[in-house]
């Protein structure tokens, strides 16, 4: 059974109106989901070594474009791939069983995690009950919820609703407002044509995870807002009812050790968790991060270099964070960090962004996509905090060259493959940073 297996019925919601949501989905079915399926056996941990997955050496070295349609087909057949699932955790197993039948040394890197598990999360307007999802770094309310009147977010309302991007930079009043604590609950309206995408849900990372903010807050998907609309004025009931429960999650690292080891490593560094299927989203940085370890295998380079596929992406980075409090002296040690951040293979609303901690950098990471035909439509300057798990090497001082980009299908149930990727622009820009990666592990020194 796949471990978010009812999350292709919630899926569907994008296509419904209001009306239906709380048919849409059973309450059996809404917990199925909410837990994030059902536990591993007790006692089950994570794989000292992990299977080789089926028939990866026998493919041709030469058929890049076979190999990342492979990648993506298998990661997006997963399932939902939220941190600490059943899903998360085979993921997994199967990133790992692909490093290892590549010859790279593979391992699963456990850290305790406290998942948020769903009793009840719905909205109740006249009698009727919109099943929904909360926030998951912002307080529960209990079982008996909060009731208020509903007004827009900022009004004097007890239940303020806006709609709300999801990148939080994109809607920065509504996230002061849930700092503000100034409503007993918010309501947020995501996805839809408001932001370039289509109605349903585009759900929202929850940066505050490990301590949630604010008052208890609900995510609707975009055919809500003209309900909530009409409902200006009336008395509603916010329910966002949860558990924690105690599960491992794991990390997926692996090195390739260089000639000249005694030189500072390069680490290359990708999420593999999200909300939904996240072909495009996650798929175009785990295909690169398979197809770089495969060309560094075949050939090492002069520097050694570690590989890090972190879960907890949408929630604050916290596998990431795990993986670097035991490195921290690689964080501005390291010769470089590749960061393979999200959405560079998207087939829709596409925007490259180059990002780079010294004009050096930027350059070679400039030259390699230029040599591939597939330009950055952003180069960030040089000295900003960067997006995505850039960031944390940013604040670390650490040298980074990062990619990532913009998606029209951005946390939204319909990034799948194969409709959301550009297979054809994915197999020239993961060329290319094969190439600058391959680069920066052969400098004797690296670019000063």
């Amino acid at each position: 059974m796949s471990t978010l297996s009812t999350l292709g019925t919630l899926s569907t919601l994008g296509t419904k109106t209001p009306l239906d949501l709380s048919r849409a989905l059973d309450r059996k079915q809404f917990l199925r989901w909410s837990a994030g399926g059902l536990l591993l056996a007790a006692g089950c941990g994570p794989a000292t070594n992990p299977p080789p997955a089926d028939a990866a050496s026998s493919e041709s070295p030469a058929d890049l474009r076979a190999r990342i349609a492979r990648i993506l087909e298998e990661y997006d057949a997963q399932g939902d791939h939220r941190t600490g699932t059943d899903t998360d955790r085979e993921s997994g197993r199967w990133l790992a069983g692909r490093l290892t039948s590549l010859g790279v040394d593979a391992e699963l890197e456990a850290l305790p995690f406290s998942r948020l598990d769903l009793d009840a999360a719905y909205l109740e307007i006249d009698g009727e009950r919109l099943e929904v999802i909360p926030f998951f770094d912002a307080p529960a309310t209990g079982a008996e919820g909060v009731l208020g009147v509903l007004g827009p977010v900022g009004g004097d309302a007890a239940i303020g609703f806006a709609e709300v991007a999801p990148s939080a930079g994109l809607s920065p009043d509504f996230f002061e407002q849930r700092r503000a604590n100034r409503h007993k609950a918010l309501l947020a309206v995501t996805g839809g044509p408001r932001w370039g995408l289509p109605e349903g849900y585009a759900l929202i990372n929850a940066e505050d995870y490990r301590v949630p903010i604010g008052p208890p807050a609900l995510q609707l998907p975009s055919q809500a807002l003209a309900q909530l609309t009409g409902a200006v004025g009336s008395e509603v009931r916010v329910v966002s009812a949860s558990h924690r429960s105690s599960v491992s999650a794991w990390n997926v690292t692996g090195s390739v050790a260089g000639t000249r080891p005694d030189l500072p490593p390069i680490v290359v560094m990708t999420p593999r968790s999200g909300w939904w299927r996240c072909a495009s989203e996650r798929g175009g940085g785990i295909a690169t991060f398979l197809e770089i370890a495969r060309d560094l295998a075949l050939d090492p380079p002069t520097r050694s270099v570690h590989f890090v596929a972190s879960t907890g992406h949408e929630l604050g980075h916290l596998g990431l964070d795990h993986y670097l409090d035991s490195h921290r002296d690689w964080i501005a040690g390291a010769a470089a960090w590749i960061h393979l951040g999200a959405n560079f293979v998207a087939a829709h609303g596409r925007q490259v962004r180059l990002q780079a901690s010294d004009s050096d950098f930027l350059e070679a990471a400039r030259d390699a996509l230029a040599a591939a035909q597939t330009p950055a439509d952003v180069e960030a300057p040089i000295g900003e905090r960067p997006l995505g798990e850039a960031r944390n090497i940013f604040d670390g001082g650490g040298r980074y060259v990062s990619i990532l980009g913009s998606n029209g299908l951005f946390h939204h149930p319909d990034d799948r493959w194969p409709e959301a990727v550009d297979l054809e622009w994915a197999e020239r820009i993961i060329g290319a940073l094969v190439a600058l990666t391959r680069r920066l592990a052969s400098f004797q020194e690296p670019p000063s």
